[in-house]
C-alpha cells in the first residue's frame, strides 16, 4: 500500500512555496507515495494565535497520514516558537521533518542564510557602501535572525556600526518594503548608500519605489536582496542576491521523512548551502539575458489569458448563489479544462449519537455516493498514480472556512501551475455552504414563527370564545340554581301540605319561563362552541371549502372582541352579507386575527390611544374588496417599502419579531392568490385593502 506524506505549507502561490513542492514532487516515486498539499496560511503571531488556526492540521489524525514534511519557515514566519510548539503537537506523533527554521527536537532542513548575507555585505563594503539601509523581516523570524547577524558581524569586524534607526522591520512584502522606504526617505531628506533587503520580495518593493521617486540604480543607491526567485534576473536593474536553493530544501525534506518513516534516527538539523550572484543593482555588469522567441512569447501570453478566462468562469459560477451540486456540475467541463479533473467536498456532520465527523457531500463528477466511498476522509483517486511523472500533478487539501466557521475540507487534483486557484475557490465555496446553511435555518425559523404565528391567534380565538360563552354559562348556571331553588320549595310546599293551586301555577309558571333561559343560553353557548370549533379547526388544517365571507369573519372578530374591553378603541364592520368564496378558511382567520392585532397593538398603542377599527367587505369590479382599517398613528413610505419583508419591525425593542405582515403578505398573495394593497400617512391610520378576483367568486359556484 502507498504511504500517505502530508506537506504543510502557509501557500501554494508563492515562489518558495512552489519551488519546494517542485523538490518534494521530483525526489519521491508516485508508485510509492500520496502526497497531500495542504496550504493553512501564516500563522498569526501568538497574541493573535487560537487553536482554530489549527483546525486543518488537526484533521490529519483521520486522514491516515504516514508521515509529514512541515515548511515552519513559511507557516511560522511571523509567529513564536510557542506557536510552532502548537503545530507539532496538532501534527500529533507521526514522523515530521521540517524545513527553514529550527524547532526543538524535530529534525530540520535549513539553509546557510549566515552564509548568503555574508558574502553579500562584504561585497557593499568592497564597492565603498557604508551608510546602509536594511529592511528587515519579523523579529521572530529564523531566516531574519540569521541574515541580520550575518551583516551586523561584517560590519563589527571593519570596525563599523550600525544605527537603530537603520535597521527597519517589515513583513517581507513588496508592498510593505516600499512603505518602510518611502518613510524612512521623507523622514532623513538624503540616500543612503545601499539598501540591503531580508529577501528578493522587499527589495523588488524598494526598487519599485526608488524608481517612482526618480532615484537612479546603482549609480545613486545600490540595492541587494535574498533569495534569488525567478523574477530577479528579470526586473531592471537586475537584482543582486543570494541563492534560497528552496528545491533542494524540499528534495531533502521528502527524503529525510521517508526514512523516518522507514524507522530511520535523522540528525537534528542539515543544512544547505547558499551564495552570493552579483547583478547590475550592485554594479556587476549585466549579463544578456536570454530572450524567449516571439512564438514561446505568444503561446504563453495565449495559454494564461485562456487560464485567467477559466478562473474568471469558474469564479462567475460560485458567485451565482445556486446551489453547490448545480455549481459543481456546470463548473465541472471548465475545470476540467483548467486541469482540475478532480474534486471533492467534505463536510462536518453528526451522527446519530451526537458525535462529530466528516463525510464527503459532493463531488465534481455527478451521481450518487456509495456509502463506502462517503465514509472516507479522502477519496480513493488519491491511492492513484497521478502519471508518468509525479509533477503532472497535485493533491490539495484546503479548509473550508467563512469567517469563525469551519465546514469541512475540499480536496481536489489539479495541474501544479494551478494549485493556487484550489485556494481561491474553498473560502468562496465555505462561503456558499454557509449562505445555504442561512437560508436553510431562516427557513426553519420562518417555519417556527409562522408556527406560533398560528398558535398565538389559535390562542387569542381560544381566550375570545372563553370569554363571550363565559356569559351564556353564566346565565345558565344562575337560571338553573333557581329553578333548584323553585322545586325545593315546592318540595317543601307538598311536603308540609301547604300546595295550592296559586302556587303550583305560580312554580310552573316560573319553571317554564327558567327553562326558556337556560335553553336560550345553552344554545348561544352551543353557537359559540360550533363557531370555535369551524375557526380553530380551519386554522389547524389547510382545506379548501366554501364560506359565507361575511359569517366567517364575523365568527373570527367574535372572538377577538373581548381584547377592545377597557380600551378606547371601537370596531365598525359592514360587511356584504351575500359573497361567498371557495377558499382557505383559516389563512383568512389567521390574515383577519393579524391585521386586527396589528391595528390595536401598533397603530393604536395596545388600545391606549382613542380610535376606530373598521373592517368592510363590498363587490367590486368584477370581484370584492375587504378592507381592514384603523384610525391609528399611520407610518412613513420609508416603513411601507418594508413593511412586509421578513423580520422588519419597528417595534424590536417591544417584543416585535417582524414576521406579522410577512405572514400576511404570503398567505393573501400566495396561499389564497388575492391581492394586496397598503394604503397609509403618519398620523392618518392603515388601510389594507384586499381585492378578491372574480375567480374565488366563480370556483365557489363551480363547487357549489
Amino acid at each position: 500500500m502507498k504511504k500517505r506524506i502530508a506537506i504543510i505549507l502557509p501557500t501554494l502561490s508563492q515562489t518558495i512555496d512552489q519551488q519546494v513542492i517542485r523538490g518534494i514532487q521530483t525526489s519521491l516515486d508516485p508508485q510509492l507515495y500520496s502526497c497531500l498539499f495542504m496550504p493553512v496560511g501564516y500563522l498569526p503571531d501568538e497574541q493573535d494565535f487560537q487553536d482554530k488556526d489549527l483546525w486543518l492540521i488537526k484533521q490529519l489524525s483521520k486522514l491516515d497520514i504516514d508521515g509529514v514534511v512541515l515548511y515552519g519557515g513559511g507557516v511560522g514566519y511571523k509567529t513564536s516558537d510557542k506557536v510552532m510548539r502548537k503545530v507539532v503537537e496538532a501534527i500529533g506523533e507521526l514522523p515530521i521533518v521540517n524545513v527553514g527554521s529550527v524547532i526543538e527536537g524535530i529534525p530540520s532542513v535549513l539553509v546557510d542564510n549566515y552564509s548568503g548575507m555574508y558574502q553579500l555585505t562584504q561585497h557593499m563594503l568592497e564597492i565603498g557602501c557604508k551608510d546602509i539601509l536594511y529592511i528587515d523581516g519579523p523579529e521572530n523570524n529564523f531566516d531574519s535572525q540569521q541574515r541580520y547577524k550575518a551583516f551586523s558581524d561584517v560590519l563589527a569586524e571593519h570596525g563599523l556600526s550600525h544605527a537603530p534607526e537603520q535597521h527597519l522591520h517589515g513583513d517581507m512584502t513588496p508592498v510593505g518594503a516600499g512603505k518602510l522606504c518611502h518613510q524612512w526617505l521623507a523622514k532623513q531628506q538624503r540616500l543612503p548608500d545601499a539598501i540591503m533587503c531580508v529577501n528578493d520580495l522587499s527589495a523588488k518593493g524598494v526598487i519599485e519605489e526608488l524608481d517612482k521617486q526618480q532615484v537612479a540604480i546603482p549609480e545613486q543607491v545600490k540595492v541587494s536582496g535574498f533569495d534569488d526567485f525567478e523574477y530577479a534576473d528579470a526586473i531592471r536593474p537586475s537584482l543582486t542576491t543570494a541563492i534560497y536553493p528552496a528545491q533542494r530544501t524540499g528534495s531533502l525534506a521528502a527524503q529525510l521523512v521517508v526514512e523516518s518513516i522507514n524507522g530511520a534516527t535523522l540528525d537534528a538539523q542539515y543544512q544547505l548551502e547558499t551564495m552570493s550572484i552579483l547583478r547590475a543593482s550592485t554594479g556587476a555588469p549585466a549579463k544578456d539575458v536570454e530572450l524567449r522567441s516571439n512564438d514561446e512569447q505568444n503561446r504563453l501570453l495565449i495559454q494564461q489569458r485562456d487560464s485567467n478566462a477559466q478562473r474568471l468562469a469558474v469564479t462567475r459560477l460560485l458567485h451565482q448563489r445556486q446551489t453547490l451540486d448545480t455549481i459543481l456540475t456546470q463548473a465541472q467541463p471548465t475545470l476540467d479544462e483548467l486541469g482540475i479533473p478532480e474534486l471533492y467536498i467534505y463536510q462536518q456532520g453528526f451522527s446519530e449519537q451526537g458525535k462529530s465527523h466528516t463525510y464527503l457531500a459532493h463531488r465534481l463528477q455527478p451521481g450518487s455516493l456509495a456509502l463506502a466511498e462517503s465514509v472516507t476522509p479522502l477519496p480513493a483517486a488519491f491511492e492513484e498514480v497521478i502519471g508518468d511523472k509525479a509533477h503532472q500533478g497535485l493533491w490539495v487539501i484546503s479548509e473550508l472556512k467563512s469567517g469563525n466557521q469551519h465546514f469541512g475540507y475540499m480536496v481536489a487534483l489539479t495541474e501544479g501551475v494551478h494549485a493556487e486557484f484550489i485556494e481561491f475557490m474553498a473560502p468562496q465555496i465555505a462561503d456558499i455552504i454557509d449562505h445555504q446553511r442561512l437560508l436553510e435555518e431562516t427557513k426553519q425559523y420562518q417555519a417556527q414563527v409562522e408556527l406560533s404565528e398560528k398558535m398565538a391567534a389559535l390562542g387569542g380565538l381560544v381566550s375570545g370564545v372563553a370569554h363571550e360563552i363565559n356569559t351564556p354559562l353564566g346565565n345558565s348556571l344562575l337560571a338553573a340554581s333557581h329553578l333548584k331553588e323553585q322545586i325545593a320549595l315546592l318540595a317543601s310546599q307538598m311536603k308540609n301540605q301547604q300546595l295550592t293551586k296559586a302556587n303550583f301555577e305560580k312554580f310552573v309558571d316560573d319553571a317554564s319561563n327558567t327553562s326558556d333561559i337556560i335553553i336560550s343560553s345553552a344554545q348561544r353557548a352551543a353557537e359559540l362552541i360550533t363557531s370555535f370549533k369551524q375557526v380553530a379547526v380551519d386554522q389547524s388544517y389547510e382545506e379548501q371549502r366554501s364560506i359565507n365571507l361575511a359569517d366567517y369573519i364575523n365568527k373570527v372578530l367574535r372572538s377577538l372582541q373581548h381584547q377592545l374591553k377597557g380600551t378606547k378603541v371601537s370596531l365598525n364592520t359592514q360587511l356584504e352579507p351575500n359573497l361567498h368564496v371557495f377558499t382557505y378558511p383559516g389563512a383568512i382567520a389567521q390574515v383577519i386575527t393579524n391585521l386586527f392585532g396589528n391595528a390595536l397593538i401598533h397603530g393604536l398603542d395596545h388600545g391606549k390611544t382613542e380610535g376606530k377599527i373598521s373592517i368592510s367587505l363590498e363587490k367590486a369590479g368584477q370581484g370584492a374588496q375587504l378592507i381592514v382599517a384603523d384610525t391609528g398613528k399611520g407610518a412613513s413610505q420609508e416603513t411601507v417599502s418594508h413593511i412586509f419583508e421578513p423580520f422588519y419591525t419597528t417595534a424590536r425593542g417591544q417584543g416585535g419579531c417582524g414576521l406579522g405582515m410577512h405572514i400576511v403578505y404570503n398567505l393573501i398573495t400566495q396561499k389564497l392568490q388575492w391581492q394586496l394593497q397598503v394604503d397609509t400617512q403618519p398620523e392618518k391610520g392603515f388601510r389594507f385593502i384586499i381585492s378578491i378576483p372574480q375567480q374565488a367568486l366563480n370556483q365557489t359556484e363551480a363547487a357549489n
